[in-house]
């Protein structure tokens, strides 16, 4: 290797840019990308946008999947940041079948307080739905009843109501749009999910833009049950 390109090796930490390195040691920025070329071994910044907190677009590593849940960025994979929380909380792994529950029903609420552990999800669902009536769309309350009647044939039209949300992107807005309007859009569970109000053409700053995305929301969720 050439004295100019220890020099480079010496600098080139895989976050300066050529332009940096060749300002660094008086250069051109050809004679710098020409010692990279020769030596590939030595660090240089990925191509495309800077990683983590670097990237303008960063978010703090959070994002909400379409069911209305946080998930972290955690290499190689995501993890769903309420049930690490709650391990951080026992001090130890989640068993398969535990099911973390979020006490306010605010579904990126994760703070410690917020959440509790059920040992299996018949456990979770009769403490969590054992009172609460259920919504059934016209579809779905036609298809009890032509079950009941032993009908078969058109009648039993297949309705999925929530998958139709969630294709929407409803869940996740719902779910966003709720705990702003609890909680207040500056609380810390909303962090980096601002921008998916955005994209729909929702203020996050002002109040009456969250009530008015909210009142079409549910809008929608009611013509959905009356299909």
């Amino acid at each position: 290797m050439s004295p100019f390109d220890q020099q480079v090796a010496a600098i080139a930490d895989g976050v300066l840019s050529g332009t940096q390195i060749a300002e660094q040691l008086g250069c051109t920025i050809a004679r710098v990308k020409k010692a990279l070329a020769r030596n590939p071994h030595i660090p240089r910044r990925r191509v495309g946008p800077p990683p983590g907190a670097r990237n303008p677009s960063w978010r703090g590593g959070r994002m909400v999947d379409l069911d209305g849940y946080v998930l972290l960025s955690t290499r190689p994979t995501r993890i769903l940041e309420h049930r690490l929380v709650m391990e951080r909380k026992l001090g130890r792994l989640l068993l398969p079948g535990e099911v973390v529950d979020h006490i306010d029903g605010l579904t990126v609420h994760n703070d410690p307080a917020n959440l509790r552990v059920f040992a299996s999800n018949s456990e979770h669902l009769a403490s969590t739905i054992a009172c609460k009536a259920k919504q059934i769309s016209q579809v779905g309350k036609r298809n009890i009843i032509a079950q009941k009647k032993n009908l078969v044939g058109p009648v039993l039209a297949p309705v999925d109501t929530y998958r139709l949300r969630k294709e929407r992107g409803d869940v996740r807005l719902h779910a966003i749009l709720r705990a702003a309007l609890e909680l207040g859009i500056g609380h810390p569970c909303l962090l980096g999910t601002t921008h998916w109000l955005e994209q729909s053409g929702i203020d996050p700053t002002s109040r009456p833009s969250l009530e008015r995305a909210w009142a079409d929301l549910m809008r929608r969720y009611d013509a959905d049950l009356a299909r």
